[in-house]
């Protein structure tokens, strides 16, 4: 079940991923804080999930890049640099397939034949890292999660009681609404396209 939960955190960021490169050419004036915005909740959320990975040689191959972008970002957020779309596109295609090699390379790590390997008390301990790790992320990571995952395809995923997830799609969801314009489903659950 780790692993099934595992490849569903990262359709999350493959699809968030789909986005960024999908809309950075399309973001209409007045709308380029609340992509950078929501680039940056992707780009901060993927950081929290790499330092808990596995294949550090791939890490390295793509987190140069990926800080590249976010250093972009953060100068177009603060009104350093203007945003540029060519621009943004072109510094996710920088990491983009070597980031999704490494996501999708990571799963066969988690296997059952795999963790087979440790005991009770070591899967127990990892789990209970893995569960606190998730419980310390920011609030917009939990919105991110939400608004990119399939809930048509599995309903009962993120293991999360109702009322975490109510006040996450109508609470925290309002921090940064305009963010989740971009993300590929509402808060809902419904699919959904930028409107240009």
């Amino acid at each position: 079940m780790f692993s099934v939960s595992m490849a569903l955190v990262h359709n999350v960021f493959i699809r968030g991923l789909n986005s960024l490169h999908y809309n950075a050419p399309l973001i209409k004036p007045g709308d380029e804080i609340s992509f950078v915005g929501y680039a940056l909740v992707w780009v901060e959320a993927m950081h929290n999930q790499v330092r808990h990975g596995g294949n550090l040689a791939q890490h390295e191959a793509f987190l140069k890049e990926v800080n590249t972008f976010e250093k972009y970002m953060k100068e177009v957020f603060n009104g350093e640099k203007e945003y540029a779309g060519t621009k943004t596109r072109a510094l996710i295609e920088a990491f983009g397939d070597i980031l999704v090699q490494h996501l999708h390379d990571e799963i066969p790590t988690l296997s059952p034949e795999r963790l087979s390997q440790y005991d009770k008390k070591e899967l127990d301990a990892m789990a209970d890292a893995h569960f606190a790790h998730v419980r310390d992320q920011p609030l917009a990571a939990a919105v991110m999660i939400v608004t990119h995952h399939d809930f048509n395809a599995v309903p009962t995923w993120p293991p999360m009681p109702s009322p975490v997830v109510w006040v996450i799609r109508n609470v925290v969801y309002w921090r940064h609404y305009s963010y989740w314009q971009f993300a590929p489903f509402t808060r809902y659950g419904e699919p959904q396209k930028y409107i240009v």
